[in-house]
């Protein structure tokens, strides 16, 4: 069984290696020490190895001489690979029993060098060696030619992989012509040629469908005779990727003979891994756009005036690093201005992670934005990335950033102006380069009068502000908008739905959009899943978005979940006064609800709250993302309100 071990990477004992026993044992000068050293600098008993909860982890409980790991004193640490712990003039590298790498100071003794420069510069014309010779290096240098192209060529996808492996197959082999053919179903399919300059035949290939046969489902590499004796022509036919396509080579003249065959496998080896990454970066980045498009919204959408002041003011601050701060209204967009940002930024490439200040409990949101490491509470099993680490090299989006506990506030200023933070539990400094915008509906100066929120984080987070506009304030984006989650959302319905009709879109004129943006969304989402012609009519519509007799409303809080049940068209909404359900600071006093009919009983907003959730469910036969359509909410939220209410 291998065994932990220490490796002396400075000092006087340099090169030598120490086996950790599973029981542990002392560091020091000491006889009878597991890791014996000669260093004088260091004292007989310097340190223990402890196995603590399955780990071994090195205690200091106050040596004369301090005990280092990756330059910060310790008492107690849980050792990862390529930790270095110093102690006195020695510098020890750990390696766990499952490996590592130790990067020792000792000399090397050199027996060979070859350059990347002269392994690219070999060629047919290299002085010395026979013919054989001759080629051997010229694949090689080919190949390797091939294998710095095609990292670069990746991102380009498929086209770009296959039309580098034509090029290479002319260089490398001499060849005339050369293909890259793939399956799809019962057909071969060209996906890139080349060709030498002056072949007559060009980029049309006519490829014996035996021979074809053989090599995609043999999967063995064939050299066969093309040509007629008046035009003798050699073929090479080489498959990859499991029956995936073959690599097809042809040149005038003699046959090929076993190196060039070899050379040949080699490249379609190399090709077949390129395009399984090509695929999987692709994969990868449409994943991501879809993601950033379910979470995020997607592009910022509007025409307006203050759309286009908006757009503005992001074309500016994102080619920048600075801290930006947007407020306003819950609903209005400001994630998707954060996003914009970022795509205007140079950090575009890098991710964009997003977290949800007010939907993380006090005593985890330490733990989600800085990770936590193995053991540092109950139930953290396993190490953790943070939100900071996974940000790294892209943005930082804190959406309700006035929720961020106060304890917590000094810790995040640090960050902000050092961008070095340790994981809960470890002593480790993580350093990394993230951008940070910020978002929040509260009045942040105001919760620093009230002492709420740290002062100077408050000056550090608005550095760059500005107030994204509420929808009523952009009235000329509302058919832009409706028209942009109607193309999102009909895709989740089978019919086929065209547009809005003229009684739809004059309600949603005239609904002053208390929720801004989002409500708007949510809306049109319920009337695509609940509507059932081709096109949206204002009954599909939820019943708030109905004319009410009086003029245009001005801004009220968003209504709460309980206002927001099924109801039939006959019957007038309930009308309920509370607070939003978002957080809001101050909360005004509460408007007193009006009276309860004679035959009506007084109900709480959680009652009415619960019974609006178990009509949408009872609507919809069960089915919560429609159910979270007609409530006009997040499917996280209701899922969130199902396991309060304990509604199975």
């Amino acid at each position: 069984m291998a065994l932990a071990r220490l490796v002396v990477i400075e000092g006087p004992d340099l090169g030598r290696s120490f086996d950790i026993p599973m029981r542990g044992g002392v560091i020091g000068r000491g006889d009878g020490a597991v890791v014996q050293l000669s260093d004088l600098a260091v004292s007989r008993q310097q340190a223990m190895l402890e196995l603590r909860d399955g780990a071994m982890c090195l205690v200091d409980d106050g040596s004369k001489n301090k005990t280092l790991v990756n330059g910060q004193p310790v008492t107690v640490h849980q050792l990862e690979s390529g930790d270095e712990i110093v102690v006195g003039k020695t510098r020890l590298a750990f390696l766990p029993a499952e490996g590592g790498v130790a990067v020792t100071k000792a000399p090397a003794r050199v027996t060979m060098e070859v350059s990347s420069a002269e392994l690219l510069s070999l060629s047919a014309a290299t002085a010395g060696g026979g013919p054989g010779e001759t080629r051997a290096r010229r694949h090689l240098a080919s190949i390797a030619s091939l294998g710095d192209r095609l990292r670069a060529e990746i991102a380009g996808g498929r086209d770009a992989v296959a039309r580098a492996a034509c090029e290479a197959c002319l260089t490398a082999l001499g060849a005339d012509r050369a293909f890259l053919l793939l399956k799809q179903g019962a057909r071969v399919t060209t996906a890139a040629a080349s060709v030498a300059p002056g072949d007559p035949l060009g980029t049309a290939l006519q490829a014996p469908g035996d021979l074809v046969e053989k090599v995609l489902q043999g999967g063995k590499a064939l050299a066969s005779d093309l040509g007629s004796s008046g035009a003798p022509r050699a073929g090479l036919a080489v498959p990859f990727g499991e029956g995936a396509g073959l690599v097809w080579v042809e040149r005038r003249g003699g046959p090929w003979d076993q190196l060039d065959l070899m050379a040949a496998a080699c490249i379609a080896h190399l090709v077949a891994a390129a395009l399984a990454g090509a695929d999987a970066r692709d994969t990868l980045a449409r994943g991501n756009a879809a993601l950033e498009e379910r979470l995020g919204d997607g592009d910022f959408v509007g025409q307006s005036p203050a759309a286009r002041q908006l757009m503005a003011f992001v074309a500016r601050v994102g080619p920048t690093d600075a801290t930006v701060l947007l407020t306003g209204e819950s609903g209005s967009g400001k994630e998707m201005v954060a996003r914009a940002i970022h795509r205007a930024s140079k950090r575009r490439a890098g991710p964009c992670i997003a977290v949800n200040c007010a939907a993380l409990t006090e005593t985890l949101v330490e733990s989600e934005l800085f990770g936590h490491e193995k053991g540092a509470f109950t139930g953290a099993t396993e190490k953790k990335l943070g939100r900071f680490e996974l940000a790294d090299k892209g943005t930082l989006f804190l959406d309700e950033i006035g929720e961020l506990p106060l304890a917590l506030q000094t810790k995040f200023l640090r960050v902000l102006e050092e961008q070095t933070f340790e994981r809960v539990g470890g002593t480790r400094p993580i350093t990394v380069d993230v951008r940070v915008v910020a978002a929040t509906n509260r009045d942040l100066s105001d919760m620093v009068r009230r002492g709420l929120f740290r002062e100077d984080l408050f000056y550090r987070l608005s550095v760059i502000h500005t107030i994204v506009p509420a929808l009523r304030e952009r009235p000329d984006d509302i058919v832009l908008l409706a028209e942009h989650f109607l193309a999102r959302f009909r895709s989740q319905v089978a019919r086929r739905v065209k547009g809005f009709a003229p009684d739809a879109m004059q309600r949603l004129l005239a609904h002053p959009w208390p929720g801004n943006v989002r409500e708007l969304r949510n809306a049109i989402e319920r009337a695509v899943v609940l509507g059932d012609g081709d096109a949206i009519r204002a009954e599909d519509l939820p019943p708030q978005l109905a004319p009410r007799g009086g003029a245009r409303r001005t801004s009220s809080p968003t209504p709460p979940l309980g206002s927001m049940a099924i109801i039939e068209p006959s019957s007038p909404p309930p009308q309920v006064s509370s607070p939003s359900i978002a957080v809001a600071a101050p909360p005004l006093p509460a408007a007193p609800a009006p009276a309860a009919s004679s035959g009506d009983a007084a109900k709480s907003l959680r009652e009415l709250e619960k019974e609006g959730i178990l009509a949408a469910l009872a609507a919809t036969g069960g089915n919560k993302a429609q159910a979270a359509a007609i409530l006009e909410i997040d499917r996280s939220t209701l899922y969130k309100k199902l396991k309060e209410y304990g509604i199975g």
